[in-house]
């Protein structure tokens, strides 16, 4: 499926946004969000009507497009996701680790940094091949998140990163994930949060063409994700919401460009990032 988005929809989408969440705040500031969308929906200015065709994509497609550009841009969400599941790295002992998605192999990094001996599978080659090039000291597999190609119990750490919104049937691959995580082994999982994905994020991504794209998410809410760890036999440590701040909501497209107040408005104080320590029992 594609979609036009136009310019004037996603303004007005972000002022609507900005306006419900401080709709009880002062009537000026409610003034300004409408004043701004009957400039954007009424005025003359021929510049909110330009769009893009954005069409949803399947995992290994979008992230073959994506691989091109992913390393090189702005990211509001891995800004938000990365301070915290680095923070629970320093308190792991080193072991051997599974970089689950690694994708280009940023975590992977900095757990090779820390000691560990890191396995990243991944199921694009193209973002593997960057992962390779960036991080030789790892091993990489070709693999999906459903069946892992590692052994049962052979892995201290397992790690997941911003890929388990693209997975269907989450219940099935953390229990995969705990297949191969050891007695008293740690998890650590992060994704896009619930409240993100409701007020219309997704992964958006531009490829080295400028062909935009948006891969495929089925948007797991918390209690999902609770009832497949207790299937598992994993235990909550911390569950972490970063929330977003003034510089992730200038980060958010146009939007900070063209309402720059009204982003502000609509995404600061905004969970962004939704990270699970877990243990197995």
């Amino acid at each position: 499926m594609t979609r036009h988005l136009r310019l004037g929809e996603f303004l007005v989408g972000v002022e609507g946004i900005a306006l419900m969440r401080h709709i009880f705040e002062d009537d000026a500031t409610a003034a300004a969000r409408i004043g701004e969308i009957a400039r954007i929906v009424c005025g003359q200015d021929d510049v909110y009507q330009l769009g893009v065709d954005v069409p949803i994509v399947d995992t290994q497609p979008g992230y073959a497009r994506w691989s091109e550009t992913y390393d090189n841009e702005d990211n509001p969400l891995i800004e938000l996701e990365q301070p915290v599941v680095w923070s629970i790295f320093d308190r792991v002992t080193p072991g051997t680790a599974l970089d689950a998605a690694c994708g280009t192999g940023r975590h992977t990094r900095r757990l090779v940094e820390l000691g560990h001996e890191v396995v990243g599978v991944d199921g694009s080659p193209e973002m593997l091949g960057i992962a390779k090039m960036s991080v030789p000291n790892a091993v990489f597999l070709e693999g999906d998140l459903y069946s892992l190609p590692l052994e049962s119990a052979s892995v201290d750490l397992v790690v997941c990163a911003l890929a388990l919104e693209h997975v269907a049937d989450l219940h099935r691959a953390i229990s995969d994930f705990g297949r191969v995580l050891r007695p008293r082994g740690r998890m650590v999982l992060s994704d896009l949060h619930p409240a993100a994905v409701t007020l219309g994020g997704g992964a958006y991504f531009q490829d080295a063409g400028g062909r935009a794209g948006v891969v495929r998410g089925y948007g797991h809410l918390h209690g999902d994700f609770l009832r497949a760890f207790e299937k598992v036999g994993l235990h909550v440590r911390n569950c972490f919401e970063p929330r977003y701040g003034s510089a992730q909501a200038a980060m958010q497209g146009p939007a900070s460009s063209f309402i720059p107040e009204a982003a502000e408005a609509a995404f600061v104080g905004v969970p962004g990032a939704l990270i699970w320590e877990l243990d197995r029992d």
